[in-house]
């Protein structure tokens, strides 16, 4: 990874301090980060946020993503008027972005910005909220499936989803488009709890699965031992997507880099804090990868050291 800079962004942030001290706000006042749920994902994109926007202080509020004492936590943390929001996880930028419409508003790992009503329309990213602008970040899908095309070839691939998991249902709709695009089997079965998962699982293999796919969401930490466990015995190879799931299984592991993620958003920020409006900047699309290979796992599905006779 290249060495970051940080000079003109110490400049552009000294600068964006002054003119907010000349508005009388003081210029030690936290930019709040907002996050919705908490999780060590979240934890992670906050680090890269505060190592970026060093040596501006950053608050870091989480928020329960349901109820009424999320609300009322945003009524207060509004009524500071602190210089600039940050809203990680779709969860957040929905409380937010609907009743904040005046002070500037950066958003980080979210998977699909147009959901949330922040912005309306994919194909004009340029079009969103005046006071709201970030960073769209997608499950890693299409990269784990063409990584894992370099490794396994064109086997059919399988993937288990709760379809009351957002995350999951986003998953399991990129994986079905990727896959068509790819000219890959994608093969998929649903549950909705723990009493269904390994008949679901078994189905998928039943069908033809060579693959299968961990998604980057809550619901599939119920089932990954499983798949992992078969990824281990050799039984069917496994690819893992989840980035709070290290158990070893997985042939190769790709996930988001939320570390790498906070930094492009504390970029995103200072530009903010130095004066450029969100209205003028589009939604960005970005993918910062972290990708693990198991060597043992490759070496046995690719046949080598060839089998003795």
């Amino acid at each position: 990874m290249p060495p970051r800079r940080r000079g003109w962004r110490t400049v552009a942030l000294a600068a964006a301090l002054a003119l907010l001290s000349g508005c009388g706000r003081p210029a030690s006042q936290a930019v709040v980060v907002v996050g919705a749920p908490d999780s060590p994902r979240l934890r992670q994109v906050a680090k890269g946020l505060e190592e970026g926007l060093a040596p501006l202080p950053v608050e870091l509020v989480t928020l329960p993503p349901y109820g009424e004492e999320g609300a009322q936590t945003l009524r207060r943390l509004r009524a500071a008027k602190p210089p600039l929001f940050i809203a990680l996880g779709t969860p957040a930028l929905m409380m937010l972005a609907p009743v904040e419409k005046r002070l500037p508003v950066v958003f980080a790992m979210v998977a699909n910005p147009y959901f949330s009503h922040a912005a309306w329309d994919p194909k004009r990213p340029e079009f969103h909220q005046l006071n709201v602008t970030g960073l769209a970040s997608p499950p890693p899908v299409a990269q784990a499936l063409k990584q894992a095309m370099a490794l396994a070839g064109a086997r059919p691939w399988g993937l288990l989803y709760d379809p009351r998991d957002g995350a999951a249902l986003e998953a399991a709709h990129i994986f079905q488009r990727q896959t068509g695009e790819l000219g890959l089997t994608g093969l998929l079965e649903e549950t909705s709890g723990p009493e269904g998962d390994a008949a679901a699982l078994e189905r998928l293999l039943a069908r033809g699965a060579a693959v299968l796919y961990v998604p980057p969401a809550a619901t599939a930490k119920r089932y990954a031992p499983r798949i992992l466990a078969w990824g281990r015995e050799r039984r069917v190879l496994v690819v893992n997507g989840h980035p709070e799931i290290s158990e070893p299984g997985a042939i190769l592991t790709v996930t988001l880099d939320y570390e790498a993620l906070g930094r492009e958003a504390a970029l995103l920020a200072g530009r903010v804090l130095a004066g450029e409006s969100p209205a003028a900047i589009p939604i960005r699309e970005t993918q910062p990868l972290r990708i693990e290979v198991d060597e043992s796992l490759v070496r046995h599905w690719a046949g080598y050291p060839a089998p003795r006779r």
